[in-house]
């Protein structure tokens, strides 16, 4: 489906009021399902994070119609605040998926937003499916257009960009017209934003159920009638002026949307290690060292690790205190790595962070970068990531990761997107209960209302599974 020629925001708007799920290849409608599998089961890991209850907390005290359900509670509360208790419950362990066009989330803000959406609307899968679609194409196609300075100045995209294309996932379900579209657009513009001095912290999985309700909100109010500025996107004062500081090419936007899909051209990547992407290359090269050669972590002298230029922009804390800031350490990615033989969800507790073993074995990691300082890599996968090792008794050992487990160019297989979803669901569903939640979701597109596939995600409140929290 080719967009008009209009202005960037009138071909969005025009695009996603005429997208049909027929037009999607079938590669991009697999990737899809398997990125919407890998995201609900890290909403339902999430559940019982600090940051979720406290976001559940909240909406509890302004609960209004029960129309949409938190996934892993029996909570049922408004649209907006189902959108988002899920989209930050997806991405409360940094465990959900990433795209290195819009150098952020999608899935966790699409799912949030498209799934509550739907819900409420009694929508099909197939129409729940087309709407998550939408929403990560556009997140993608404002990210192409967007350039290098937007993330490198401190934004964070999942939250500027995710809003817009939460947006049109929940336009598409409410059957907007193109002038009511390209007006959501618009509402929400004027609320995306998201500091990425908040990594670390729990504001940043913050940002993603921000984004999901904004997208709602912005898609009820223009279905009511609001009205937004024109060009929204390529306005002398739009989003892209404000965002992009001049190296931005909205008009990309009119004839990249869908031409080809990302998910069919690039692809996200589903994470193996519940930690910002940027350590994945790291790890990886860490986890073959210590096979290979059968290494013990009292061997170890020293390890440099060389990233790219722009590699390291995310990891902003080389001696982290807490479970939150250890995401964002390549030291510690690479110290536990080194110490434990593997990187899991275990791996992530405040008491694993403050091991004497692992406050030593940081002193011994160096983290370099190589490329020219103008030259900003893009985080998610640019360039190779190099780990050289120490021994004791003065060996050397070296990796190089190019691209690491979970990319598309080394995905994870069905087997391993199924066994995450039954990891992150274990402590809310029993073992045949996540069996018949994952056996709705390989077929979501087959269900006539969402709402059936909505209550094998969900648990009664006397299910003996609830509040099984473990410390993360």
């Amino acid at each position: 489906m080719s967009a008009s020629t209009h202005s960037a925001t009138q071909a969005m708007a025009e695009w996603v009021a005429g997208h049909r799920l027929e037009d999607v290849p079938q590669i991009a409608i697999e990737r899809a399902k398997a990125s919407i599998i890998d995201t609900v089961g890290c909403m339902l890991a999430g559940v019982d994070e600090p940051v979720t209850h406290i976001a559940a907390k909240f909406i509890s005290e302004t609960r209004s119609a029960e129309v949409s359900s938190q996934l892993g509670t029996s909570l049922r509360t408004s649209v907006d605040a189902a959108a988002f208790l899920n989209g930050t419950s997806g991405h409360a362990l940094d465990y959900d998926d990433v795209s290195a066009t819009m150098v952020g989330h999608p899935s966790a803000v699409a799912v949030g937003a498209a799934l509550a959406t739907a819900e409420s609307l009694r929508a099909s899968g197939r129409a729940f499916l087309d709407a998550y679609i939408i929403g990560v194409e556009v997140m993608t196609a404002l990210g192409r257009a967007m350039g290098p300075e937007h993330y490198q100045r401190g934004w964070h995209a999942t939250k500027t960009l995710g809003a817009l294309g939460a947006t049109a996932a929940a336009a598409k379900l409410m059957g907007l017209s193109a002038e009511q579209v390209s007006h959501a657009l618009a509402i929400a513009a004027s609320s995306a934003s998201g500091s990425r001095q908040n990594f670390g912290t729990m504001v940043k999985p913050l940002h993603v159920g921000q984004a999901a309700q904004i997208g709602v909100t912005a898609a009820r109010l223009a279905q009511l009638g609001m009205l937004g500025a024109a060009g929204i996107l390529e306005g002398p004062v739009g989003f892209y002026a404000l965002f992009a500081f001049g190296e931005s090419q909205p008009e990309v936007i009119a004839t990249s949307l869908g031409d080809p899909y990302d998910l069919e051209a690039t692809g996200f990547s589903l994470k193996k290690y519940p930690c910002c992407f940027a350590v994945h290359r790291a790890v990886d090269a860490v986890l073959e060292i210590r096979s290979e050669h059968r290494l013990n972590p009292a061997q170890v002298r020293r390890i440099v690790v060389r990233a790219p230029n722009g590699g390291l922009a995310p990891l902003i804390y080389k001696d982290p205190r807490t479970s939150l800031e250890a995401k964002f350490s390549m030291e510690f990615a690479v110290a536990s790595a080194v110490l434990d033989g593997e990187v899991t969800l275990a791996s992530f507790t405040d008491s694993k962070v403050a091991r004497p073993e692992v406050r030593e074995l940081l002193q011994r990691v160096d983290v370099d970068t190589y490329g020219s300082t103008s030259d900003f890599m893009n985080p998610i996968e640019d360039g190779f990531v190099d780990v050289v090792l120490t021994r004791q008794d003065g060996k050397v050992l070296s990796q190089r990761c190019e691209h690491p487990t979970g990319s598309p160019t080394r995905p994870l297989s069905a087997v391993e997107i199924s066994k995450k979803f039954r990891s992150c669901s274990a402590d809310l569903f029993s073992a045949d209960h996540a069996d018949r939640a994952l056996d709705r979701l390989m077929v979501l597109e087959e269900e006539a209302d969402i709402r059936m596939l909505v209550g094998a995600l969900t648990v009664d409140e006397n299910s003996p599974h609830i509040g099984h929290s473990s410390e993360r």
